[in-house]
């Protein structure tokens, strides 16, 4: 009866062993399907991945690139939930305050919610103004002093519009 009990906790073991992924290798699998332009499925490995991981970077990683895959595919709605979740969940990662930025960008520029915006990116200045790269600090700025202006009236853009 011993053995026995010994041979099946075995069995359990080495199957359980087989089926573990690591986060990074689903995240790259995640990557890979979003190159081949599996949205759907690399979306559903990214949320796998967060709920099998939820306290690791890979998670936060993750959520934010399930939002912009949204965002790539023009579903803005769901886009912006997923950077929100990014915020809230993950709030001490790099991936929080480039969600953030991304809230403000998509409703400035794809949705055209000027007020949304300006909420969203002076959110960021309020969260983030202490560990953002100045780069994006600069972006951020940038957008609030131009925001609902055409590009010919924007001093910086003349050359391009």
């Amino acid at each position: 009866m011993k053995n026995f009990i010994k041979k099946k906790l075995i069995i359990i073991l080495l199957l359980i062993g087989c089926d573990s992924q690591s986060s990074i290798e689903i995240l790259e699998k995640s990557k890979d399907l979003i190159n081949e332009q599996k949205y759907s499925e690399a979306i559903d490995e990214l949320n796998y991945l967060i709920d099998k991981f939820p306290k690791s970077n890979e998670a936060a990683k993750s959520q934010y690139l399930i939002a912009d895959t949204y965002a790539f595919l023009n579903n803005y709605k769901d886009a912006i939930d997923g950077y929100r979740l990014v915020v809230s969940q993950y709030s001490a990662t790099q991936f929080a305050i480039n969600g953030q930025f991304m809230l403000g960008y998509i409703y400035a520029n794809f949705l055209f919610d000027y007020n949304s915006a300006r909420n969203e990116y002076e959110l960021f200045l309020d969260k983030f103004s202490n560990t953002a790269n100045s780069n994006l600090i600069e972006s951020v700025k940038f957008e609030l002093d131009n925001l609902g202006k055409d590009l010919k009236d924007i001093p910086a853009l003349k050359e391009i519009s």
